[in-house]
């Protein structure tokens, strides 16, 4: 998959190579539907993990929709189908480089745990009985922002990288190196 003309955006606030946003904003479905050469989106969002998975960084392989909208809500936007099918649109490690050039030089996104993530509305903090049944459905972390971006970036028919970072983790020079290649 190629990733030199992917979308970079990031929640965290961290990341300067990528487009900063403090949330799920206008500016960032503005951002996604300009799909340029793009075929991928790399979203980095802050991830919540207390009572769920372990507190590290999350390569996102699946996702619940729990915020109670759907940015796609509204006029159709020409970009792409009313619907889009978002089944297998996260990408793993292994679609982010070629087998030769992983082979040489390992793949950093590798390390990653990979985990779902439940999208919550902003501001919600899941309590102990909610915390119980997003660990029943099998959700490692929650995140604010990654969830509704994913679904404007399927609606433009890009892939995702989703990237979840627990407060006081960042991305390694390695990690860094293989998304902005």
């Amino acid at each position: 998959m190629k990733l030199r003309h992917a979308k970079l955006i990031d929640f965290t606030g961290e990341l300067g190579q990528f487009k900063q946003y403090s949330g799920f904003i206008p500016e960032v479905v503005t951002e996604l539907r300009n799909k340029e050469k793009a075929e991928v989106a790399i979203i980095v969002d802050r991830a919540y993990c207390q009572g769920l998975g372990e507190n590290v960084p999350y390569l996102v392989s699946d996702h619940l929709n729990l915020t109670g909208d759907n940015p796609l809500v509204g006029p159709n936007n020409p970009v792409g189908e009313r619907f889009p099918v978002v089944n297998n649109i996260y990408l793993g490690a292994a679609d982010t480089m070629d087998q030769e050039e992983t082979w040489a030089i390992g793949n950093p996104l590798g390390k990653f745990a990979t985990g779902v993530a439940a999208g919550l509305k902003a501001g919600v903090v899941p309590g102990g009985e909610e915390i119980k049944f997003l660990r029943e459905l099998g959700v490692s972390l929650y995140c604010y922002n990654l969830v509704p971006a994913m679904l404007v970036a399927a609606h433009a028919g890009l892939k995702v990288i989703g990237i979840a970072l627990p407060q006081g983790e960042s991305l390694s020079k390695d990690v860094l190196a293989c998304l902005l290649r």
